[in-house]
């Protein structure tokens, strides 16, 4: 809109109108769909058929255009209602997760399965997940001897041995896509540093007891005494962490199936497409493998 509040086409540079409702424009569409609808007509009489279709295809193309613009179709020359309208436009719209025509990806019941099945392999997952965790003894409040590298008290870059402090549970980060889960812990001697996140440090909990177990052996090899690990099987994870939901597990589906970035991050993933294992199961446990090709 111009200083003085007049429309301006941004196709024809004319007042009074904007590109939408251009008739310029408009009559070149028209035009177009003329034009590629004789040659269609004429190459498939030459018998160039792969020519044909693709005039026929632009011919299309331009016909759904010049509907969309005044309602009218250029086939028949008759007024087409809205409803009508988009009908014709959605047989040829993309759905950009299944790739599939005839919808889009708001109403897409592909996306709907498989996160249906991503929550359930994921509900499976987590219990997996704390029986291990509670298993291996570690929680909120342990305090581990680790080998790990770095600088030590003396200034010195090495390996060594240092004392870590179980601050809390990453209780939903663990998902289908990450089985285990991850515990933020910092160096005992800095638990009263003003800023702790310089020092804290993430873990899966299985890196962690093969960090105790460093820690052990490395005590055993130089005749020392072996570390103590202070063990407190603290896991207490959040209500509704073990019967997840859509709506409580709104991050990890933004992560798994992404409406954001490239095409290629926002199709489907190979894991639905061509599902195995412990998906597979979940799939037929949840009744859905009629909507799954490749599971019988």
């Amino acid at each position: 809109m111009s200083w003085s509040g007049t429309v301006t086409c941004s196709h024809c540079y004319k007042r009074g109108h904007n590109k939408r409702k251009c008739p310029e424009l408009s009559e070149r569409i028209k035009d177009e769909y003329e034009g590629a609808a004789m040659m269609a007509e004429k190459e498939r009489a030459d018998g160039h058929h792969n020519d044909a279709t693709w005039y026929e295809e632009r011919a299309e193309h331009r016909r759904q255009q010049y509907m969309k613009r005044t309602k009218i179709d250029l086939a028949t020359g008759e007024t087409v209602k809205n409803k009508t309208a988009k009908a014709a436009r959605m047989k040829n719209v993309t759905c950009g997760y299944c790739e599939q025509t005839g919808h889009t990806r708001r109403v897409c019941e592909v996306v709907k399965r498989d996160k249906m099945v991503f929550i359930e392999e994921s509900r499976r997952e987590r219990l997996a997940a704390f029986e291990h965790a509670a298993k291996c003894g570690i929680g909120v409040g342990s305090m581990l001897p680790i080998r790990t590298s770095g600088w030590n008290a003396d200034q010195e870059y090495g390996t060594y041995t240092t004392l870590r402090y179980v601050k809390s549970i990453d209780w939903n980060l663990c998902d289908s896509s990450r089985p285990k889960l991850f515990a933020y812990h910092i160096d005992a001697r800095k638990l009263a540093a003003p800023d702790q996140s310089r020092h804290t440090s993430r873990d899966s909990i299985d890196n962690l007891v093969k960090s105790l177990g460093l820690a052990r052996d490395h005590a055993l090899s130089e005749d020392q005494p072996v570390p103590t690990a202070s063990l407190i099987a603290n896991l207490d994870p959040p209500a509704g962490w073990r019967e997840p939901t859509e709506q409580s597990m709104k991050e990890n589906l933004q992560r798994e199936f992404p409406t954001k970035g490239s095409r290629h991050n926002k199709i489907r993933n190979w894991g639905y497409k061509y599902p195995e294992g412990n998906t597979i199961e979940v799939i037929k446990d949840l009744g859905l493998q009629e909507h799954y090709k490749h599971v019988s």
